[in-house]
């Protein structure tokens, strides 16, 4: 009988052991979600402007796409609108029997067309670089 007896008080210090032990545990554990509840706000609070500021740079993004799709619009109708003024431009040259130039903004040393009706106009000089004084 005295075997037994012992063999209870060893088994109420283990369970009164791993009682205190859990009791730490949870304790600790309440005390931690305190501090994670007192820090929620916060982040919700910061996901909340995150959330703001990618709302309007998305709404940045479609304004530019929008921008951007409209120029290439306007890009390729001016291209159009060059071409047809080249081609009109060329068939006057061709009815005034000047040789037409490559672009109606060439201009040539003598004037503004070549010196003899099919004669092609020689390119104007680029200007020369203004040299800079070394220092």
């Amino acid at each position: 009988m005295l075997v037994s007896f012992q063999g209870k008080i060893g088994t109420m210090d283990m369970d009164a052991t791993m009682a205190a032990e859990a009791r730490e545990r949870v304790t600790k554990w309440i005390e931690e979600t305190r501090q994670l509840f007192t820090l929620l706000p916060e982040l919700l609070a910061s996901e909340t402007h995150v959330s703001e500021r990618v709302n309007a740079a998305q709404k940045e993004i479609e304004k530019i796409k929008k921008e951007v799709e409209d120029l290439r619009k306007e890009n390729h109708q001016l291209r159009v609108e060059k071409d047809d003024i080249a081609q009109a431009m060329g068939q006057i040259a061709a009815k005034l029997g000047i040789a037409p130039r490559k672009s109606p903004f060439e201009r040539t040393p003598g004037g503004d067309h070549a010196g003899k009706p099919g004669e092609q106009a020689k390119p104007a000089e680029p200007p020369k670089a203004a040299e800079h004084p070394k220092t």
